[in-house]
């Protein structure tokens, strides 16, 4: 995801915070402060920074478990309404999905079990001064009970049964075991749907702008999750071998930009492999080209300006997988071997070529 840095990496994963994100403190504490003083906003902020630690180690527990399954995580982006783990693929099977589903929560309850005597000797043992009602921010002392309510309330509101939530994907899993993940996936998504016209009618009422957003981010992620899923079934009949175009055109590292500038006039192809004595050395993006006309590098080699990272992936690999590997490395195109010997270009194009054609045949 763009606009955003990292902050550390744990685990062979990055946690990283979107420009975004660094609002809300610096919004909550002024509201806080022009209300209720400056301490006060100190607190606040603490408060909230408390929340996204919490939601950072919720994110890892579902990682944690994804990695188990062979899954690549790439990183946690932390956001003004939660966190996103970003993994190379989704698990296969439901009781992975159901097991990586309820490990956030799980953590969080888990949490405030092991908070609950500390915070209960802090209270002078009495429960009733723990009722949430006396969550605030006029004291370190009710500010640390406000902290304690985050993980149950969390683990609640995550394990509703609104897909994409972790609630939705454990009940969509317990239903793919024995309806099917097509069905499954339908009925996880509209409820979620529904879940979250309730969350933005209520926010519209209450002026809650936060839980319209998480309305809005809840229906969107939902219906993407569905044409998701169709895409994977529609490509999974399909391999890189059987929309492999038998035309390419290949440059060498000694060409000129503006040879290229001519080829690309000439073919709809955007990526370039580049060969050196018949071996793949690099690939001359569609980006790349603009970076070097915008450099006045017409007159300029193309190793200069190839990019050395580029996707290679076999004959037999199925279109499902290509596209989640392309998409993992924000790739565009992926370069087709056989026993080492390029065989073909695929590009994004080319597999959404497939799929329109199959959603509307």
């Amino acid at each position: 995801m763009n606009n955003s840095m990292n902050i550390f990496q744990l685990f062979g994963i990055k946690v990283k915070i979107h420009i975004t994100f660094i609002l809300l403190p610096l919004l909550v504490g002024l509201g806080v402060y022009l209300t209720e003083g400056p301490l006060n906003a100190v607190r606040a902020i603490i408060f909230i920074l408390f929340i996204f630690t919490c939601v950072t180690f919720h994110e890892f527990s579902h990682s944690l478990v994804a990695q188990h399954f062979k899954i690549k995580v790439k990183s946690i982006i932390l956001l003004p309404i939660g966190g996103v783990a970003t993994m190379e693929k989704m698990p296969e099977k439901p009781r992975e999905e159901f097991l990586m589903a309820i490990a956030g929560p799980l953590f969080n309850i888990a949490l405030a079990i092991i908070l609950f005597y500390p915070i209960y000797v802090l209270f002078g043992r009495n429960l009733s001064q723990m009722n949430p009602a006396n969550s605030n921010f006029d004291t370190w002392k009710a500010t640390i009970l406000y902290m304690y309510w985050v993980n149950p309330i969390l683990a609640i509101f995550n394990m509703l049964p609104a897909f994409p939530m972790d609630g939705g994907r454990a009940l969509r899993a317990f239903l793919a075991s024995r309806i099917g993940i097509s069905k499954a996936t339908r009925i996880a998504v509209s409820i979620g749907h529904t879940f979250a016209v309730i969350f933005g009618l209520f926010g519209l009422i209450s002026g809650h702008i936060l839980l319209i957003l998480i309305a809005f981010f809840i229906y969107i992620a939902a219906s993407q999750e569905e044409k998701m899923l169709n895409l994977k079934l529609i490509l999974g009949h399909y391999s890189a071998k059987d929309i492999l175009s038998k035309e390419y055109v290949t440059i060498s590292p000694e060409t000129t930009i503006t040879k290229v500038l001519e080829l690309s006039l000439k073919t709809s192809q955007q990526d370039f492999p580049v060969l050196a004595i018949n071996k793949v050395v690099g690939i001359l993006t569609r980006q790349n080209l603009i970076s070097a006309i915008h450099q006045n590098g017409k007159e300029k080699a193309v190793k200069e300006f190839m990019s050395h990272k580029y996707l290679s992936v076999k004959m037999n690999e199925h279109l499902t997988g290509l596209y989640n590997k392309m998409a993992a490395n924000n790739l565009k195109t992926a370069l087709v071997f056989h026993r080492d010997i390029l065989k073909g270009v695929i590009s994004l194009e080319d597999i959404a070529r497939v799929y329109n054609l199959e959603t509307k045949a």
